[in-house]
């Protein structure tokens, strides 16, 4: 078989997962916020050299079967308001309604459509005055409004505007002006909730469009089998050209749940609270059941979208977080400093202290290996921003201040850990931590030991899980229809329609339609969850069920990421790669034992305190805890001597 590449381009790394059946290697590049284009390619040529020895990308990209990509494109345009602002078209009288308590207070409605909303005039059964609409489109193209999106009440209207926009301004003509009909990107009768839906895909289109073809391209210059798949945060993929905009928002983290999913079914493990730390952010969600938890109306910066996401809590917590002391406690985030500048020890012009700064004077991550050995880290400069802005403030030693921030992001965590299991009904201690991400593993042990838990999963991929998990997805589309009738015919018009649209778009993805599956199903909200269950022929029933729609699932299935069962026997551990002097409690240097990540093989056993160490891999095993290796070479760490 040919390659399957998998890439997440993440806030401030891009990662790459590259596997053939037999073999599988990754790689990391920097993001570079300014061009996703280049560490979109930096990381593919990243993964050439670990593949091959040497870099070839061509090689690479014209020996790949399948090319997935989770894109931050998204998620960074909303999160810095960086999108293409918006004219919003509503019906008379819903121009005042749309400005509660959230959207007022929301920054990113208000640059998401920085002018107050047009309204029109509708009739009885959608009727609409097309002069009268002339006159409004001519008013917004005045004052220079880029795009349009028309929502209002019914279908039926918004179709009479759609005739009347290209009848008079067709798309043709350079003055035409884009627009977006809501109820052809959602079929959701809560009139708020397509709005922001439709609003919020308008926003990042422009963008995305932009960028996702200029990847898109440079693949097929490259002579890429089949078109670039994008993946989505519903958990699957699709060709740019079948992909809406709003989908990519947050995909990343959902490739991350995805593979947390699969792990939980592979151990068989009922309750697992997935933790990805970044560069930014810290990513939380319990997997319960081997199944990602949804919420059934999405939210966007508080904005209730018209889509199911995914139960995922983030905060800023992460390896560049920026620490401060404030009011004599210390202080980590939500403010980072990114990839660039980065850490003050990254020597890149950043001079704020960090946990990777703390990392680095306790002796933790290895200068000469970070990153692969790509990126050398400056012991001096990292010691000059915890004095500066931890140990001066609080009274102390550099090292005191490393040791001090370590402890406080351990119980941050911690303690935002706890209030998850918490919301979700799990105790700690009947909960599996999977901990990934690039400071996922660093400091496990110390976060599970602060919330309670006992076990601790550290995938052989952690610092590229998100990129492996995109790895499970197949190529689908999902289609629903909202149900205001159980009658045996409404039902099954529902399902001839969904079933013609569903047709139609696999067929476009270039797939033959008789080789997917089609799954029916009655969707439901819940409270905070999504309750779906499979549509058979029998009697339907919609008494108490809150917005129930009938939705279709079609699936081409795709080579996807392989795990091994755990089998391994019991080995004795192996000899180490020598010691290494680490800063403890109390400013206590501590010999311990390091251990290679590649040396170790399924079966082996190791007890803490030891440091196991990678090119893109460190794991701390606290003196109170084991560590054992599974044939899927994931480490487990469990807390208790053997």
């Amino acid at each position: 078989m040919g390659f399957l590449v998998n890439i997440d381009n993440g806030g401030t790394f891009t990662d790459v997962c590259i596997s053939d059946g037999t073999r599988l290697v990754h790689a990391k590049s920097i993001t570079t916020p300014h061009d996703l284009t280049q560490c979109f390619i930096e990381a593919m040529k990243r993964g050439s050299r670990e593949l091959f020895g040497d870099e070839d990308l061509a090689k690479l990209i014209r020996e790949t079967d399948c090319l997935r990509y989770a894109t931050t494109s998204g998620t960074n345009a909303v999160v810095e308001h960086k999108g293409t602002p918006v004219a919003l078209m509503v019906e008379v009288g819903e121009e005042d309604k749309l400005y509660g308590a959230v959207v007022a207070d929301s920054g990113l409605w208000q640059a998401m459509v920085p002018q107050r909303p047009v309204a029109l005039k509708v009739a009885a059964g959608g009727a609409i005055d097309a002069e009268e609409l002339t006159k409004t489109i001519n008013q917004l193209l005045s004052i220079g409004t880029q795009r349009l999106v028309v929502c209002l009440r019914t279908a039926a209207a918004e179709q009479n505007v759609k005739d009347a926009l290209l009848d008079r301004y067709p798309r043709h003509l350079l003055g035409a002006i884009p627009f977006l009909i809501s109820t052809e990107l959602v079929n959701d009768l809560d009139l708020s909730r397509r709005v922001a839906t439709a609003v919020i895909n308008s926003y990042l289109h422009p963008n995305m469009e932009h960028f996702l073809y200029s990847a898109e391209n440079f693949c097929k210059r490259q002579h890429l089998k089949r078109p670039l798949l994008i993946f989505r945060n519903d958990g699957d993929s699709a060709r740019v050209a079948k992909t809406t905009a709003i989908k990519t928002w947050g995909s990343g983290p959902r490739g991350g749940l995805e593979g947390a999913a699969a792990y939980a079914n592979l151990y068989n493990l009922k309750n697992v609270v997935a933790m990805d730390i970044g560069g930014t952010t810290t990513d939380v969600s319990v997997i319960q059941n081997s199944a990602v938890a949804l919420r059934p109306y999405g939210e966007v910066e508080a904005l209730s979208t018209s889509f199911a996401l995914p139960k995922l809590q983030s905060f800023g917590l992460g390896g560049s977080s920026i620490v401060k002391v404030s009011a004599g406690e210390i202080v980590i985030g939500p403010e980072s400093v990114g990839a660039v500048p980065g850490p003050a020890c990254f020597g890149r012009g950043g001079t704020s202290a960090t946990l990777t700064d703390a990392l680095l004077i306790a002796g933790i991550l290895d200068p000469e290996r970070y990153l692969g050995g790509e990126l050398k880290l400056d012991r001096a400069r990292a010691a000059q921003a915890l004095l500066a802005e931890v140990a001066v403030p609080l009274g102390g030693s550099a090292e005191a201040a490393a040791l001090a921030v370590i402890a406080a992001f351990q119980v941050q965590v911690g303690a935002q850990l706890k209030q998850i299991l918490a919301a979700a009904g799990v105790a700690p201690q009947a909960t599996t931590l999977l901990a990934y991400g690039g400071g996922g593993p660093i400091i496990v042990s110390g976060i599970a030991q602060a919330v309670g838990i006992k076990q601790v999963i550290v995938p052989r991929l952690a610092s590229v899980f998100s990129a492996f998990g995109i790895g499970f997805s197949h190529l689908a589309h999902e289609y629903q229809v909202p149900m205001t009738t159980a009658v045996a015919g409404a039902v099954e018009q529902a399902k001839a329609e969904l079933g013609t649209r569903a047709r139609r778009d696999m067929a476009g993805e270039g797939v033959e339609p008789d080789l997917c599956t089609y799954q029916y199903s009655l969707w439901s909200a819940g409270t905070d969850a999504v309750v779906e269950e499979p549509l058979t022929n029998g009697k339907l029933s919609l008494e108490g069920r809150h917005d129930p729609r009938v939705t279709l699932k079609a699936v081409f299935q795709l080579p996807v990421s392989q795990l091994l069962p755990d089998s391994a026997k019991a080995l004795p551990a192996p000899a180490s790669h020598g010691t290494i002097e680490l800063l403890l409690a109390g400013e206590q240097h501590q010999s311990v034992a390091v251990y290679d990540d590649q040396a170790l093989t399924p079966g082996h056993s190791l007890t803490g305190p030891c440091l196991i160490k990678g090119d893109y891999l460190t794991c701390l095993v606290d003196s109170a805890w084991r560590l054992t290796v599974t044939s899927n070479q994931d480490l487990v760490l469990t807390e208790g001597k053997a």
